[in-house]
């Protein structure tokens, strides 16, 4: 068990990540407690805000955050839900978490989700793991998203473009792909 030291008004406490003991009908609370902290994006913002500060503490436990995220995205049904979920996975990803690409089973069932900011997120995902069996739904997105293409508030096709061209630039990665 890890224990991380958090001061809080001049206090010192440990917080404990057990997701070993988490009971399997009862969300992580730190997962969920930042999903009440997730804005997403809006006509005059073409970003999310949320506890960076709580992101960077559930990244930082690497391989032991990544139960407790996809927990809550096997479940998530909000826009918001999903891609604060998503939002974490990446970040996992960034704090060097090993085996993120074994979540595919579950956040597949996001591939042809009509957000723009869970389709985002998704292609983020995907550029770090090169699950071949991406390739295919991010070729899909970036089709239909071409088709009736938006400014506001971000276009998604630049990161769904940038993963495309990641898993191009690997060819190594394409090798299972299955068309």
């Amino acid at each position: 068990m890890q224990t991380t030291p958090v001061t809080f008004n001049k206090f010192t406490t440990a917080t404990y990540f057990k997701p070993e003991k988490q009971n399997a009908d009862e969300p992580c609370e730190l997962v969920a407690n930042f999903c009440k902290t997730f804005v997403l994006p809006d006509e005059k913002r073409n970003y999310v805000t949320c506890n960076e500060l709580l992101a960077s503490q559930i990244a930082s436990y690497k391989e032991q955050a990544i139960k407790p995220v996809t927990d809550m995205l096997k479940t998530a049904s909000k826009e918001k839900d999903i891609t604060a979920g998503l939002y974490l996975l990446n970040r996992i990803i960034d704090a060097g978490a090993k085996g993120v690409e074994k979540t595919y089973p579950v956040i597949s069932r996001f591939n042809y989700n009509e957000s723009y900011n869970v389709q985002t997120m998704l292609a983020g995902i995907y550029r770090k793991t090169l699950v071949p069996d991406a390739f295919g739904p991010l070729m899909a997105m970036f089709v239909k998203n071409a088709q009736k293409p938006v400014q506001i508030p971000f276009d998604p096709n630049e990161e769904i473009g940038g993963a495309v061209l990641e898993y191009l630039r690997n060819k190594d990665a394409l090798s299972g792909y299955k068309n």
